[in-house]
């Protein structure tokens, strides 16, 4: 992604706190747990492949973790002419989303999948437009990132009408039937970071997020206010 580390790190962060609120209580994938040598901690291994295709948060390596823990896993970057895919524990296929959590019961391998990015033949467009439906004459500002892409686009305002202004990020080479993770980070209005996801169906793809500037659902942090779109 080309952003400032600081400012990847931070949403890497905002992201993963936000994963784990939203995950708590849902019913996991099975995995088939490795018989660990001691009682009390597990091994957690974590691998990328293909080596240098992306990073994870906790970063590559091996780790002594206390049994029962609760882990994000986190896709922090991607690189250049790849995708993320899915993660794989214990060679089982766990979850696509790029955020995720796991409870260790056992020692466990787990490998971020990444692949090479579509060719033009398999990709399309996808246009992602921003509005502030309380407030219609301000565009929003910021950007947007497609994060299993690992792509990031400054948003463009665009009037839409007399007094009505939208803003928009368009973004090429996304994959068809493909569901990604979009994350908007706001720096007017309602400043903050957002997720949503988008399943693209076809060639030419079109996704309107309106948001309300007086009205917010989840708390409020120093960094901004943090909310996920139904």
């Amino acid at each position: 992604m080309n952003l400032k580390f600081e400012t990847r790190l931070l949403i890497v962060v905002t992201l993963g706190l936000m994963v784990a609120a939203t995950c708590f209580g849902e019913e996991e994938t099975f995995v088939p747990w490795f018989s660990s040598t001691s009682e009390e901690y597990v091994t957690l291994t974590i691998t990328v492949t293909p080596w240098e295709s992306g990073f994870t948060f906790p970063p590559p390596g091996v780790y002594s973790v206390k049994r029962g823990t609760v882990i994000t896993l986190q896709v922090a970057d991607v690189h250049s002419g790849f995708e993320f895919d899915h993660w794989q524990i214990n060679f089982i296929n766990y979850s696509s989303s790029p955020f995720t959590t796991l409870a260790l019961e056992g020692d466990a391998n787990i490998t971020a999948v990444f692949i090479e990015a579509p060719t033009s033949g398999e990709a399309g467009y996808l246009v992602i437009d921003l509005a502030f439906y309380d407030r219609p004459t301000l565009a929003p500002k910021g950007f947007v990132i497609i994060w299993e892409l690992g792509l990031n686009e400054t948003l463009v305002e665009v009037p839409i009408a007399l007094n009505q202004w939208h803003s928009q990020a368009v973004f090429t080479g996304v994959r068809i039937g493909k569901t990604y993770t979009v994350v908007v980070v706001l720096e007017n209005g309602i400043r903050g970071i957002y997720i949503n996801y988008w399943t693209v169906y076809s060639k030419a793809n079109y996704m309107h997020w309106g948001f309300t500037t007086g009205y917010m659902r989840l708390l409020r942090t120093e960094t901004g206010y943090i909310y996920i779109e139904d």
